[in-house]
């Protein structure tokens, strides 16, 4: 498994008929780190990184022959909080709206990547870490025994692990989740956000 600050090398198959997932913790720039955590549905973790340009994201998300992808990033435009945030808000989950200036550069990112990720048939899904972990009954202190009932973090050490890294993995998570059925969702009118299961 790659902990390193780059995107890994070469080519990766797929073991088995396990599915290969990503979890994304998206920077609103391609000049700042964004956290990518790949594994597959049997909940193995094969790599966590820190990229920067979509087409290292793309090109990692290709070479694993990744299927899903849950994304830390509002995956639709408003002038202040879109309905699904304030469902989330009504349940205690803080949420930053996506018409905050500082918050439309992350959404047209986003945005941007789910489309390219689309035509690949690669689907996308949207998710909030920290709400993620709080609905499981956890926090970011607790993370790695919250996640080791998803993941089998296997070399992953909490120690290093920056919050990016982190937010990645717990993506990655909702990922495994989703794609096995036991993701919970907020919905609301303009979209659909993926948790990780209440108590789990």
């Amino acid at each position: 498994m790659d902990c390193r600050s780059d995107a890994p090398r070469g080519r990766v198959r797929r073991v088995g008929v396990a599915e290969a997932l990503a979890g994304l913790d998206l920077a609103g720039s391609e000049r700042r780190i964004t956290g990518l955590a790949v594994g597959d549905s049997e909940g193995r973790v094969l790599m966590v990184s820190g990229v920067r340009s979509d087409e290292e994201i793309i090109g990692a998300l290709r070479r694993y022959g990744v299927l899903l992808v849950a994304v830390d990033a509002p995956l639709g435009h408003a002038r202040g909080y879109r309905d699904v945030d304030l469902a989330a808000r009504r349940r205690g989950f803080k949420l930053l709206p996506p018409g905050w200036r500082g918050m439309r550069m992350l959404v047209d990112r986003a945005l941007r990547l789910k489309s390219r990720l689309s035509s690949m048939n690669i689907r996308v899904v949207e998710t909030h870490p920290r709400s993620a972990l709080l609905n499981a009954g956890c926090s970011y202190e607790d993370w790695p025994s919250c996640l080791s009932k998803h993941l089998m973090l296997g070399e992953v050490v909490e120690e290093g692990l920056g919050r990016d890294l982190v937010d990645a993995l717990i993506a990655l998570a909702v990922a495994r989740a989703y794609i096995l059925g036991e993701a919970e969702a907020i919905r609301g009118r303009d979209g659909v956000i993926w948790l990780l299961p209440r108590g789990g």
